[in-house]
């Protein structure tokens, strides 16, 4: 054997053991990294599944205790309580139906905006209310049904969760989960209890477009009962898990088996009222994916052995003295020393290759040396170019600026025409004073940065205009925390939308409007503290296609020009001062509602 051995030509010797070398090292660099990976896929997927679940699981405590909280918040209303307790007193007085009013308006103020309730109901000895948006049930008793029985065993409870059943109070096939509530009105002895029924499909909507990576997820009560998505095999599913595992973890995530497919099961508890929340993610799936990860790895295995024992065959050919040298001198140039020259006495495919390397080294030498030259000069005409265009934008943005909509004054004045005919001084004095602070507001002095409250006091001098003109029409709400008031902004941004609400929302209503202006303070993915400015109203919508060519036109920095400048430019104006990460989006519900909403840095980019 060793006598064979040695009569092995050099290069057969080297391509042989390079070969073996590299068959053992990369079987087991393939093997324990196809271990590893195993094992960490399984570890992250555990993780993330404990992950996703916590994370819907404080979404829906968030979203139960808000509520529970405004139906505390109507009980405690001093409208609500001093209605109700009118009527508890005396039952047959003559307010009845005003009593009625108040008591059906703090209903529909308790769920209105929030989709998660789907309907309320109030019971008291004497009779019930709801606000008249849905048709009560005739055969409907509520002394008969188990949402008063349940505390009739229990005097002292005052909160009691249902599971997911058909609506038994109105009309109709709705699934709903029903909590009722049971508290005494200041100034009676007598109980009332609230019927809140929650609606089951914005469950089942908020699951399917969070969590699409999950294969399900499903909500049961504490005693196993179906609140959202949980049938007879999902009930067998919670037979897996034990509640004394939780402990004070987040979740706890282990395999079950589920449609005799082995799944990886998370379970949570949420806390506002003891449900509990599940999830399920095949197995199958993850060990398919880790499957094919092994099968490529095989592959990439051999064609990596294949390229290299092709790359060593070649490379031993040549294995020689002046290489060795070459390779001396090409580190040297990978060093960047340009000026190294190969010297080879001899005239043949070395001597060539010598030839070669010192012509490519001398050209290299010389493209840097022009390269660097004209890097500089590119640098320089890159930034005369910026600077003339940024200058240009300012120019045209000022020119934009200076426009003033005859429309607005027209409607102004001329509102200040018929009111002074019709109602007398004091409004005129209104519109004079408002519209003075408008244009005050709008010239800032020259200034293109004010702060927050500048802002708001400018749209608030727009809004008390057009309050006037349009009357009971138009209502409006500011809201911003003091500590936000003091936040420098480039003025006018909050004022074309405003105007954009009114005319193309509300205006079109027949019934009036409502637009809620208000702000926030968060952090963008970047760390960065953003301002966020909402402009929202009940108006006349915008049509799904309109909308999605806007919000293009918007994040592309372009200007529609069937949809005017108002919008636009705000938005152009929002990405030359602060950058193409910032600017302005729409949001809207077909004749239902709009909200735009603005989103800039609470610092101002220097040379601005």
């Amino acid at each position: 054997m060793l006598k064979l051995i040695g009569s092995l030509k050099i290069r057969t010797k080297i391509i042989i053991l390079c070969s073996a070398i590299l068959l053992a090292n990369s079987s087991t660099v393939g093997y324990l990294y196809y271990n590893y990976a195993f094992k960490d896929t399984l570890e992250n997927t555990y993780s993330s599944s404990e992950d996703i679940i916590y994370q819907a699981n404080n979404y829906l405590n968030d979203r139960i205790g808000a509520i529970v909280r405004r139906v505390y918040a109507m009980c405690n209303n001093q409208t609500f309580t001093l209605a109700m307790s009118t009527y508890l007193n005396d039952p047959e007085c003559e307010r009845y139906s005003k009593l009625l009013g108040n008591i059906a308006d703090s209903i529909t103020e308790l769920y209105q905006g929030d989709r998660y309730i789907h309907s309320v109901y109030v019971y008291t000895r004497y009779g019930e209310f709801d606000n008249f948006s849905r048709i009560k049930r005739r055969d409907f008793n509520f002394t008969d049904s188990e949402f008063y029985l349940g505390f009739e065993n229990d005097p002292l409870k005052t909160i009691s969760w249902f599971p997911a059943m058909k609506d038994k109070i109105f009309t109709g096939n709705d699934t709903v989960i029903p909590v009722v509530f049971r508290f005494l009105v200041v100034g009676s002895r007598e109980n009332v209890y609230i019927v809140v029924n929650l609606q089951q499909s914005e469950f089942v909507k908020y699951f399917k477009n969070s969590y699409a990576s999950v294969d399900k997820l499903f909500i049961t009560d504490k005693d196993g009962n179906n609140i959202v998505n949980c049938g007879n095999e999902e009930k067998q599913i919670i037979k897996n898990f034990n509640e004394e595992k939780l402990g004070s973890k987040n979740a706890i995530c282990e395999s079950v088996l589920y449609d005799k497919t082995e799944y990886l099961g998370t379970f949570t508890k949420i806390k506002t009222n003891g449900w509990n929340l599940y999830s399920i993610k095949s197995k199958t799936e993850l060990l398919s994916n880790l499957e094919a990860l092994r099968i490529f790895i095989i592959i990439i295995t051999l064609i990596s052995i294949g390229v290299s024992i092709f790359i060593i065959a070649l490379f031993t050919y040549s294995i020689t003295a002046p290489m060795n040298l070459l390779d001396k001198i090409m580190r040297k140039a990978i060093q960047q020393d340009f000026k190294v020259k190969f010297q080879y006495p001899y005239d043949n495919e070395v001597g060539n290759l010598a030839n070669s390397f010192n012509y490519m080294i001398g050209e290299i030498d010389d493209l840097i040396t022009e390269l660097n030259i004209n890097i500089e000069a590119l640098k320089e005409e890159k930034e005369n170019v910026k600077t003339v265009q940024k200058l240009k934008r300012k120019a045209e943005l000022k020119a934009l600026q200076a426009q003033i909509n005859p429309h607005f004054l027209y409607n102004t004045l001329n509102a200040i025409t018929w009111q002074a005919a019709d109602q007398g001084a004091s409004e005129i004095s209104i519109l004079a004073n408002s519209l003075g602070k408008f244009f005050r507001l709008s010239l800032s002095k020259g200034n293109e940065v004010i702060t927050l409250k500048d802002e708001i006091e400018h749209v608030r001098s727009y809004l008390e205009i057009q309050s006037i003109r349009y009357k009971s029409k138009l209502n409006y709400h500011i809201d911003i925390s003091h500590d936000l008031l003091n936040v420098p902004t480039i003025k006018l941004l909050l004022q074309p939308l405003v105007e954009n609400a009114i005319y193309h929302g509300i205006k079109l209503k027949e019934k009036p409007g409502f637009i809620h202006i208000h702000f926030s303070r968060h952090f963008n993915d970047n760390g960065i503290t953003v301002i966020k400015m909402c402009v929202e109203d009940d108006g006349y919508g915008i049509e799904e296609e309109k909308l999605r060519t806007i919000n293009h036109c918007l994040s592309e920095g372009k200007m529609n020009q069937n949809e005017g400048y108002g919008i636009f430019n705000v938005n152009e104006r929002i990405k030359l001062y602060y950058g193409d990460d910032y600017g302005l989006m729409l949001e809207s519900k077909y004749k239902e509602w709009t909200r735009a909403t603005i989103i800039i840095p609470t610092h101002i980019m220097e040379g601005d």
